[in-house]
């Protein structure tokens, strides 16, 4: 099972091909260090049998119409040698889909693992509205989650893109618990920001951790009875435990649900104290929509393919890997 990459894109094709070209350079040389870089992706019995591991299945990008009809030309790039900086002649722009596929071409074979085709999922996106952005992203990370009940491995480059479209990814893999890798790529310099391939080992690649928001049965279950009316502590372990005991099982007090839930929700502005108990925070007000859009996702079980047959943001495009 490969990876499945997720970024904004923007009018540089090096957002794309420049972790591409870096991750391809690794997975080649496959050294002790390469090793424990991937160590943490693939199936278990891959790597216990010493099978590499993070080959790249598809790309999945969010860029904006313009992008897509050719109407924005990409920048024009320097094709620089791996691992170095180069400063000249610049290739000129052209429609972002030929100046990739060509692009494509040339560094995807190293880390397809063989296949002789390679997905690219485009999406069309207003990088001006983050309701937009969001849904077709959480649309995407559902999809890939689900299936079958198995999931895909996605990976979320938040270099390319405007910062609704990174927030966008970002709240998303945040909120579903589902992304395996957060990361940017960094540029040394303008001359370094042209190139089409990753420019140095040390400090291009930053790793993000991935900071999961994810809110537990029990925490939606205590949200829900707050949105009704103001609780004390005594109220909500009490109906707790009379109407969602499955739930609240492992809490053997009032304390305990302090402790590990009340004050917790407090810190996080998900809830408020008030003279009248607990309601609901600010901070859930804020999150609450997204979190809602992602369920309501989650709830109709699909796949990328499907979503890119039924939807009309989303095209599917199949790159030819084959080496000639």
């Amino acid at each position: 099972m490969g990876v499945y990459h997720l970024m904004g894109l923007g009018r540089s094709p090096g957002t794309v091909t420049g972790p591409l070209s870096y991750l391809t350079h690794r997975y080649q040389r496959w050294n002790e260090d390469d090793e424990r870089f991937f160590a943490r992706s693939g199936e278990r019995e891959h790597r216990q049998r010493g099978e590499k591991v993070s080959d790249v299945q598809a790309l999945i990008l969010f860029t904006t119409q313009e992008i897509l009809n050719g109407q924005v030309l990409t920048y024009g790039y320097t094709d620089n040698p791996p691992g170095q900086i180069a400063t000249g002649p610049e290739q000129d722009g052209g429609p972002m889909k030929e100046v990739l596929q060509r692009l494509l071409r040339r560094e995807w074979p190293g880390i397809a693992k063989g296949r002789q085709k390679g997905d690219v999922f485009w999406c069309e996106i207003d990088r001006r509205d983050i309701r937009d952005v969001y849904d077709k992203v959480v649309q995407v990370v559902a999809a890939l989650a689900w299936v079958g009940g198995q999931g895909k491995e996605m990976w979320v480059n938040l270099t390319g893109g405007n910062n609704v479209t990174n927030f966008a990814l970002e709240l998303a893999a945040n909120l579903s618990g589902e992304v395996a890798r957060l990361y940017y790529v960094q540029a040394e310099n303008q001359d370094a920001e042209r190139c089409a391939r990753f420019t140095a080992e040390n400090g291009y690649w930053v790793e993000l951790p991935v900071m999961p928001l994810a809110l537990g049965r029990l925490t939606l279950t205590i949200l829900e009875m707050l949105d009704q009316e103001p609780m004390s502590t005594s109220t909500i372990y009490s109906r707790s435990r009379n109407e969602y005991y499955d739930l609240i099982r492992g809490v053997d007090s009032e304390e305990t649900l302090m402790e590990e839930y009340l004050r917790p929700m407090w810190k996080q502005g998900l809830i408020a104290e008030t003279e009248r108990g607990y309601v609901v925070g600010p901070q859930w007000a804020l999150i609450r929509p997204y979190q809602e859009r992602l369920e309501e996702v989650q709830q109709k079980p699909s796949t990328i393919e499907k979503l890119a047959q039924e939807k009309p943001w989303i095209e599917r495009e199949r790159i030819n890997l084959e080496v000639r």
